[in-house]
């Protein structure tokens, strides 16, 4: 009597698992516990990458944020590649590439220039019809600037995509490949085993 008490209960217990094993979740071939947990960690760091990228872009020059005005200069400094104007007060700086250097050493503490400024850009600087800082030069530089952080973005953008491509083919194919290859993308305690 015992023994086919066990029997029962182990046929039960049996056919028990084998339905939960069938009712997993059809994502991966079903051969991840989970799966949604992946797919929310993936999805978080891609947006990651894109907010980034939003943000640095948004860091740059933009045609609403230009300011006119005429502004009294009082001196000017060197910081790495760039110059740092002090105008009324305000320190404004622009790449030194963008400055005619020989213009802005003339000037003297006092002199009003025609400016137009953005955050604590300088984008152009004129004097006396003499142009100081050129705008579209100061342009030319936000731009590439620009490109490039978008060059280095996609970058990462295509390696995240790779990354996530290969781990979902792993996932799908987790009992073909060998548990040291499986293991590498998956914790082994998130796979799905068919029951013995």
């Amino acid at each position: 009597m015992g023994r086919k008490n066990n029997t029962r209960i182990q046929k039960y217990n049996y056919k028990r698992k084998m339905r939960e094993y069938n009712s997993r979740s059809k994502l991966f071939n079903g051969n991840i516990r989970s799966p949604g947990e992946f797919i929310f960690i993936w999805a978080l760091i891609f947006a990651y990458i894109v907010g980034m990228w939003i943000f640095l872009m948004s860091m740059g020059l933009h045609k609403s944020d230009y300011t006119q005005a005429e502004l009294s200069f009082e001196g000017i400094s060197r910081k790495n590649d760039s110059m740092v104007f002090t105008l009324s007060g305000k320190e404004y700086t622009v790449w030194a590439s963008a400055c005619d250097i020989d213009g802005v050493l003339s000037l003297k503490e006092g002199d009003r220039l025609s400016v137009i400024t953005a955050k604590d850009s300088l984008i152009s600087a004129e004097f006396g019809g003499r142009t100081l800082v050129d705008q579209a030069a100061v342009e030319k530089s936000d731009a590439e600037q620009k490109q490039t952080c978008s060059i280095i973005f996609g970058i990462f953008a295509a390696l995240w995509a790779v990354f996530v491509g290969f781990s979902v083919w792993v996932m799908c194919n987790a009992h073909k490949l060998p548990r040291w290859l499986v293991h590498l993308f998956v914790k082994p305690s998130y796979i799905n085993r068919p029951p013995k």
